[in-house]
């Protein structure tokens, strides 16, 4: 996706006229900080707009401590503990011990926020099922085998169920306590009517980019029906892939997993967890494994095993453990070293063949017994990711737990929430938030398979708070486009501030017209426009369908 000829209009608002600027757009529109009704001795400093915030952000660490013969260990306090960030130590700020989901008391150490009141800790899982590569007759029993087991979950426990499914997301059941309402949801999935898993065969794989290689090709030029696999063990020489049809199938796998692990992490972030610990149960069907070298990128590659770093990233970022649990037909021992691996980084475990059954059961004893502890990081908010290692002082005893987490900034966060709502059904909006209005010009073509969008977002200045600054009163926006078409492709998210001033506050209602134009492939595309506030973190957003068929001044108004 791209964006040009970005323009923009102001419009009279209670007598007085306010100026909307887009800065970092100022040299290619030929606009200047005066002409948007700025001088240089006017611009605001940093942080008048953003201040100084003191980040009290926890990181918590779920920690399972097991003897030589796997049996749990109770009992232990702070002392016995240290936690190394990057290979230095830190304090532990929190600790509790928590037996059987109730918290046990300490002299030793202050419970984590996150653990709530009382002595209860609840679990709420997730429940993640990839229909997109999956066979419907392997994962009924996996289901049926969910849904017995219901029984084991604590009284306070609840349960979300999420499908992805030709590439949309769908919340089959919100966080319930209701087991009933848990188990009509996973009826749904093993009814196998709208879920009846779309697993495609790797010869049809073949033949449709085989197809869409000789539409693309040169007249006259030869097509090498090279249907070597790129999926598979990683190899230890990395051998070239010599056929247009090799390197058209590595994008087309390396995007396919891509799309799966983005719907994961975009669940996690748009689910607005309860209070208490948070598991993910991930049935990830069949995921492409080894190695993938994109169309056009030379000798670059990319592995599985980086891919799924984002996976486990993101849990770590927001508290979850990760419990893979595979929907199979055959055994893939290439996928479950990747499942067993995402399970270690984020201190679960992976059931795989003949435990799949059985592991809910397993997992809720699991995580029913273990030390929440708790630190508070020195954060920079710079997207970088931290090791975090648990040892246990006693001798002859063995931990489990979260690997890592990232220091994540301020424009990282806004980005995850928009690809959330990009990704996530959509919701009703929060009370008192306004419905952003987005109006779409007559789509027109644009080169080869690509089409030029005209957009006029009108933006609600008057929801967000605003600064007053030499007389006048201040604010920074950020407009964001997050588009992923019908194959599951993503475009970059560009990121455009918008800065506005007048001599009053607008009113409540005031909105102001921003102008730009998409440039997106001629296909149909999921598109969210959302605008944040990165001082009050407020965003208001609409998810809508462009297409090339559309018609002209289509409106999208449901967030």
């Amino acid at each position: 996706m791209a964006l040009r000829e970005q323009r923009l209009t102001s419009n009279g608002i209670a007598g007085e006229r306010w100026a909307l600027g887009a800065l970092g757009l100022v040299l290619c529109m030929g606009w200047s900080l005066a002409a948007a009704g700025q001088t240089p001795g006017q611009v605001p400093p940093a942080d008048l707009l953003f201040g100084e915030e003191i980040d009290v952000r926890v990181v918590n660490v779920e920690v399972v401590v097991e003897d030589g013969g796997g049996n749990r260990v109770n009992g232990l306090t702070p002392d016995d503990f240290r936690i190394y960030v990057d290979g230095v130590a830190v304090g532990i700020d929190y600790f509790t011990e928590v037996l059987e989901n109730r918290a046990v008391e300490t002299r030793d150490g202050e419970a984590p926020p996150a653990i709530g009141d009382g002595e209860s800790v609840p679990t709420n899982y997730v429940l993640f099922v990839d229909d997109d590569h999956t066979m419907a007759s392997s994962r009924k029993p996996v289901l049926r085998g969910f849904a017995d087991q219901l029984a084991s979950l604590g009284l306070n426990d609840q349960v979300a169920v999420v499908v992805q499914s030709q590439r949309r997301l769908e919340l089959l059941s919100p966080f319930t306590t209701d087991r009933e309402q848990t188990r009509s949801a996973l009826r749904e999935l093993q009814r196998g009517r709208r879920f009846g898993g779309s697993l495609r065969s790797p010869r049809l794989i073949d033949q449709r980019l085989m197809r869409d290689v000789r539409l693309e090709a040169p007249p006259g030029a030869r097509v090498e029906e090279d249907l070597t696999s790129v999926a598979g063990d990683l190899p230890s020489i990395i051998r070239p892939l010599p056929s247009p049809l090799n390197e058209r199938r590595a994008e087309t796998l390396a995007r396919d997993l891509e799309f799966s692990i983005s719907a994961v992490t975009s669940t996690l972030r748009g689910l607005d967890a309860p209070v208490g610990r948070k598991v993910l149960l991930l049935l990830a069907g069949q995921w492409p494994v080894g190695l993938f070298r994109p169309g056009g990128q030379g000798i670059g590659v990319r592995t599985d095993r980086e891919m799924l770093a984002a996976l486990s990233d993101a849990a770590n970022l927001l508290g979850y453990t990760v419990y893979p649990v595979d929907q199979v037909a055959a055994p893939n021992p290439a996928l479950w070293r990747n499942l067993r691996q995402v399970a270690r980084d984020t201190g679960g475990r992976a059931y795989l063949a003949g435990s799949n059954r059985t592991a809910l059961g397993q997992i809720s004893s699991d995580v029913s017994n273990y030390y929440w502890l708790g630190f508070v990081p020195d954060y920079r908010r710079d997207d970088l990711p931290h090791e975090v290692r648990v040892e246990v002082q006693r001798p002859g005893l063995r931990v489990r737990s979260r690997s890592g987490y990232v220091d994540l900034s301020r424009r990282a966060e806004a980005d995850m929430e928009a690809q959330g709502r990009l990704f996530f059904p959509e919701t009703e909006p929060a009370p008192g938030e306004p419905v952003l209005r987005v109006e779409f010009g007559m789509p027109e073509s644009s080169g080869l398979r690509k089409m030029r969008v005209p957009v006029t977002v009108h933006v609600p200045v008057g929801h967000f708070p605003v600064i007053p600054f030499e007389g006048q009163f201040l604010a920074r926006l950020e407009l964001r486009f997050a588009v992923v078409d019908s194959n599951g492709q993503q475009a970059g998210m560009p990121l455009i501030p918008i800065h506005f001033r007048g001599r009053s506050k607008p009113p409540p209602d005031a909105v102001m017209p921003y102008q730009a134009t998409l440039t997106l492939r001629r296909k149909p595309h999921d598109l969210v426009v959302s605008i944040h506030d990165p001082l009050s973190r407020q965003t208001v957003s609409t998810r809508m369908q462009v297409s090339f068929r559309m018609g002209l001044n289509t409106t999208g108004g449901s967030p």
